[in-house]
């Protein structure tokens, strides 16, 4: 099976958040809401979603050979995934993590920047689409992984082009984390 992803969308749920499905608890590396609680926070319009997966250490094996030592394998010794999305809506959500503050609601109103934690986490659902795809409103990959979210740069508000701000996940491990490709 081969997909053509031409479009993202994404949820956040926060670390320490309490979420009601599939039961009453906390959010936290070990405690994902499922996907149908009210708690998960849409991200909006999202242009691009990218994924980097980065080597952090390897270890090189050498065996001898006669007169030296020569490359007989290389070990992967970790790695980390980073995935970024550039969004072109500024909610409550974003606000927070642009101007650090504690936690916004959709309700809106007075906040104080610098007040909040430098980053979040919480658990991050990102649902990749495929345009031909049958049915057309279920993902073709999905993937739910517990991160530490942070903005990326600066963010441009206005001169006539809709602001955009990319957000760095990077992907913490969890038991839970998930991911799907096609449609269950």
């Amino acid at each position: 099976m081969n997909t053509r992803i031409i479009g993202s969308h994404a949820c956040f749920f926060r670390e320490g958040d309490a979420y009601t499905v599939p039961g009453s608890g906390t959010s936290g590396r070990a405690a994902k809401p499922g996907a149908a609680d009210t708690g998960w926070i849409d991200l909006g319009v999202i242009k691009d979603a990218e994924g980097k997966i980065e080597e952090v250490k390897s270890i090189e094996i050498m065996a001898p050979a006669p007169g030296k030592l020569v490359l007989y394998d290389e070990l992967s010794a970790g790695a980390k995934l980073t995935l970024s999305l550039t969004l072109q809506e500024m909610g409550p959500l974003v606000a927070e993590l642009l101007y650090r503050s504690l936690a916004l609601t959709t309700s809106g109103g007075q906040f104080n920047p610098l007040e909040g934690l430098v980053n979040k986490r919480g658990w991050l659902k990102l649902q990749c689409y495929d345009q031909d795809a049958a049915p057309a409103d279920e993902p073709d990959l999905l993937t739910e992984t517990f991160v530490k979210l942070k903005v990326n740069g600066s963010v441009k508000m206005g001169g006539g082009e809709p602001a955009e701000l990319k957000l760095d996940a990077l992907v913490l491990h969890s038991t839970l984390n998930t991911g799907q490709l096609g449609h269950a």
